[in-house]
């Protein structure tokens, strides 16, 4: 029989998941009635698995003289009263979420009635239990996580207190310690008890783990869009000035290396955005980026060094190839089809000049020798290609 989930749908739906929580609307973007949303559902879901527990130990007469019947009958109610609050918070957060007042009171009173009932269901089965201290550790982490700290705190320190003056009380012997179970009767060891803990305490786990996945997830897609933002150009999608300078250093620590410098500057390109309009400037910068990400090799890299001024690393190339690909790149920009609003064709060309990397050479030297060779491209007429030969120092030779 063909499995109903296989390992490719599974695929396909943590996908699926992982997108959307990643995404401008991910969790840590979410609004705060939202993340009580979400928090609330998580503590129902809580509160219904404690409520099956109990249901599951009235049914079960061989436990009986384990529990504390009576108490578990009102836990019971209580449980069923806490999803019901939390289910009506719920709808409240999501009919009223543009009221003044709920957006400034109900964060208060979700997050305190979670907490709260939580810590109060945590001392029931014992204030020191694996149960109450996993329970206390994630709602601590979790809230500070999601929330201000200060909604978080106006509910965990109260209920920290309750809990410590629980503990205090318990170890004076004034009240029960654990008043759910009849310790006296019930080993640590007991099967029962055992797997009560466990019962209490994966749901939880699994649950704040499965939050701290979603949380870090989408901390690490930031992390990689801030440092992908940091490294390129936001109108041309190119390496930027930074970038390029990073590329070059990395090229000046490997001296067996050869590479080849271009630059590139476009003609006359204040006349485009003084007749056109800065969004033609705009369109023509991002055109001949694409460009010349086309022509290049995968080996090689692309960068905006200036306002109209690019540059390409072309890696182990010889000035011959660095030649025939800024020719390439010459011949394509001067082919590219821009209009004006008006329909009028706005011609584009732009100037190269390039230099071949050598062992006496930095980087900056190398620069320098490329914004020569450009330069006496631009003063020979524009719309060429112009190399650097060292032997003429600063007059560039024609390629």
């Amino acid at each position: 029989m063909k499995p109903i989930f296989s390992p490719k749908h599974i695929i396909s739906f943590k996908e699926k998941i992982a997108k959307y929580l990643l995404e401008d609307g991910g969790v840590m973007n979410w609004s705060v009635l939202n993340k009580c949303i979400l928090m609330l559902i998580l503590g129902s879901s809580v509160h219904l698995i404690w409520i099956i527990w109990k249901v599951l130990v009235l049914l079960s007469p061989e436990v009986w003289p384990w529990v504390n019947l009576p108490l578990l009958r009102l836990q019971l109610k209580m449980n069923i009263l806490m999803l019901t609050i939390f289910i009506g918070l719920i709808y409240a957060c999501s009919i009223w979420r543009k009221k003044a007042w709920v957006k400034q009171y109900l964060p208060y009173i979700s997050v305190g009635a979670l907490v709260i009932s939580l810590c109060r269901d945590g001392y029931v089965v014992g204030v020191l239990s694996p149960a109450t201290m996993i329970t206390y550790m994630c709602l601590l982490t979790v809230g500070l996580v999601l929330f201000k700290r200060k909604i978080v705190y106006c509910a965990l320190i109260p209920a920290t207190l309750f809990l410590l003056v629980c503990g205090y009380l318990s170890l004076q012997g004034q009240i029960s310690y654990g008043p759910l179970f009849h310790l006296d009767t019930l080993p640590y060891q007991n099967m029962f008890w055992v797997l009560s803990m466990m019962y209490f305490i994966v749901p939880i786990l699994i649950t704040c783990l499965i939050l701290f996945e979603i949380l870090l997830s989408q901390w690490r897609h930031r992390e990689k869009l801030i440092q992908h933002l940091s490294q390129v150009d936001p109108l041309t999608n190119a390496l930027n000035r930074r970038s390029i300078n990073y590329v070059l250093e990395k090229l000046e620590r490997k001296p067996s290396t050869s590479y080849a410098l271009v630059l590139i500057d476009l003609d006359h390109f204040k006349r485009i955005n003084d007749q056109y309009g800065h969004d033609k400037g705009d369109e023509t910068l991002i055109q001949v980026s694409q460009v010349l990400s086309q022509i290049i090799r995968d080996s090689d890299v692309v960068g905006r060094f200036g306002g109209e001024e690019f540059i390409l690393i072309l890696n182990h190339s010889s000035l011959e190839q660095a030649q025939i690909i800024a020719e390439r790149c010459r011949q394509a920009i001067q082919q590219l089809h821009l209009c004006s609003d008006s329909g009028q064709i706005i011609p584009v060309t732009a100037s190269f000049g390039i230099a071949l990397s050598s062992h006496s050479l930095n980087s900056q030297q190398l620069l320098s020798q490329a914004d020569k060779a450009l330069y006496a491209a631009k003063a020979n007429g524009r719309n060429q290609v112009k190399c650097y030969q060292a032997e003429l120092f600063t007059e560039p030779k024609p390629c």
